[in-house]
């Protein structure tokens, strides 16, 4: 996928509503909180997930009284995803859960938006390491992110190396996580002898800022537990195409052994 999950809703939305067209700059704009509500009116259209998460803090950016976007911080699950400076700084931790723009925004919009409402949260909730995750099933590499100058921290950080994520599908169609299966205490093995499909997807990309005055954003830096690595980048349509068929590879070769062991 060339075009992230987002720009392809905005670029139809944007050929869909010809009477409105996009603001043409950033001049005017501005950010502020908003209620969870209000953030649904962006996330629920635009996102990929199509869901709120666990959110409890959302911004979002105006301009002419015109809500253009939506960013929501919020404490995911799986509270080691907080441990990026070590267990002492968890709670210093907020994860940028959602964020999306609408097709009316203008240029830099998002990256405008992300800095600002990265600075509020700080002052408000004392937050000092934001982190956020980028899907590839949604075409996403984090290009927003890195437009911020974000630290990329990796490929399915936390995970086995080359492990993909598994997400099951019951007869009715509905669609859990692993972390959804583990919570409930259910085992993979029931649920593939009883009918449930298994689907595999690329582990996220990740990553982090920290805000701060400069030596603290270098001190916060130095005790970051992971590599900072360079940005991932696009790849053309011939190279995309060889890593689907590696992809497909990799996630037969899984299958073969799941079915193996049900077996």
């Amino acid at each position: 996928m060339l075009k992230s999950h987002q720009r392809i809703i905005r670029d139809k939305k944007a050929e869909q509503d010809i009477d409105c067209k996009p603001f043409d700059d950033l001049g005017d704009c501005f950010v502020r909180r908003i209620t969870r509500d209000e953030s649904k009116r962006i996330i629920l259209e635009y996102e990929w997930l199509g869901t709120m998460g666990r959110a409890f803090a959302c911004y979002g950016l105006f301009k002419n009284g015109v809500l253009l976007g939506a960013i929501n911080f919020g404490v995911p699950s799986s509270h080691e995803s907080r441990n990026i400076c070590g267990l002492a700084l968890s709670p210093k931790s907020i994860c940028l859960e959602r964020g999306a723009c609408s097709h009316l925004a203008p240029p830099n919009a998002a990256s405008f938006f992300i800095s600002k409402a990265v600075a509020m949260a700080q002052k408000e909730f004392g937050w000092e390491i934001f982190y956020a995750y980028s899907d590839p099933e949604a075409g996403e590499i984090g290009t927003v992110y890195q437009a911020c100058n974000w630290y990329y921290i990796g490929q399915g950080v936390g995970r086995e190396p080359g492990r993909l994520r598994e997400y099951f599908e019951d007869l009715a169609g509905n669609v859990i996580s692993e972390r959804s299966l583990r919570r409930r205490k259910l085992k993979k093995k029931d649920l593939v002898a009883h009918g449930w499909k298994v689907h595999y997807r690329q582990p996220k990309h990740k990553y982090v800022w920290f805000q701060g005055s400069k030596s603290r954003k270098a001190k916060l830096i130095s005790l970051c537990r992971y590599t900072i690595r360079p940005y991932p980048k696009r790849a053309n349509p011939s190279l995309d195409q060889n890593q689907t068929d590696l992809n497909n590879l990799n996630i037969a070769f899984q299958k073969s052994n799941i079915k193996q062991k049900v077996a």
